[in-house]
């Protein structure tokens, strides 16, 4: 039994699946249930007719029919060793298709997201979208293996899809190599610097003397690390009390719930 948590649970949740706790990917009804409905609801990729596969055949005949329905979809991945990350890989698609035709309905879903009033690429060409559009082969053993070397140097969390992680590292290096990222931490490492500059503390500022040079000087850095440490505890309290009252100041009745609160 597959427990769903974190991204797997919220994607069965947003795109609506009956079942989103609990399931047994091991169990091919459970798998042909969920695979069915993400096809008939969301990605509808085959024409009702061409379904037909998907819905009746049982058993291994009903494996090869899925191994079909993913190679139709363009998916980079392996079903037979690896059932999970076509799953992600699925539900992700689907989320996509989602997407867009909720972006159909209502085109300022487009603006909001991607910053223009213009088409955007389809989800069910993946050629058209992201990496592909610049000729890159993201199934390449020498681009995944730098796409995984590139993801381990910014500290990013692998990803059967190639193309999140790049997309993952587009926006990390966007964030943090901007002329504002870059100003910002030159202007942190300033400060850090002038607060690291040495001061000199004399033996009735630190309100002791020992009576021993060499054990005063010692109890004098334990003493200012401590005070280091302090501060640090101290900004990080101020920093949770300012996240805290974001949360709970001007709160917003959810008539729903019959409360008060976010």
């Amino acid at each position: 039994m597959f427990v769903c948590r974190g991204m797997f649970r919220r994607k069965l949740k947003v795109l609506g699946y009956h079942t989103i706790d609990r399931i047994d990917l091991e169990n091919l009804v459970e798998l042909k249930s969920l695979v069915v409905w993400l096809e008939d609801q969301k990605i509808r990729h085959y024409k009702i007719e061409e379904r037909e596969n998907l819905r009746s055949k049982t058993g291994d005949g009903w494996k090869e029919s899925y191994k079909s329905y993913l190679a139709a979809l363009e998916c980079p991945l392996n079903v037979s060793t690896d059932n999970l990350s076509c799953i992600e890989w699925l539900l992700e698609f689907a989320v996509r298709c989602e997407f867009e035709d909720r972006a159909e309905e209502n085109p300022s879903l487009k603006c909001g997201l991607l910053g223009t009033a213009g088409p955007i690429a389809s989800a069910k060409s993946p050629t058209s979208n992201g990496p592909s559009a610049l000729d890159i082969d993201v199934t390449n053993q020498d681009f995944c293996g730098g796409l995984g070397a590139l993801a381990k140097v910014l500290n990013i969390a692998t990803h059967p899809d190639p193309v999140v992680v790049l997309e993952a590292a587009r926006v990390l290096i966007e964030e943090r190599l901007s002329d504002e990222a870059l100003k910002k931490a030159k202007e942190t490492a300033d400060k850090k610097a002038k607060g690291d500059a040495k001061v000199q503390v004399t033996a009735d500022e630190c309100g002791f003397n020992s009576g021993d040079p060499v054990l005063d000087e010692a109890a004098k850095v334990l003493r200012l690390l401590h005070l280091s440490e302090l501060r640090d505890l101290q900004t990080k309290i101020n920093e949770f009390i300012v996240a805290l009252q974001q949360v709970t100041a001007n709160p917003k009745t959810d008539q729903q719930l019959g409360m008060v609160g976010r």
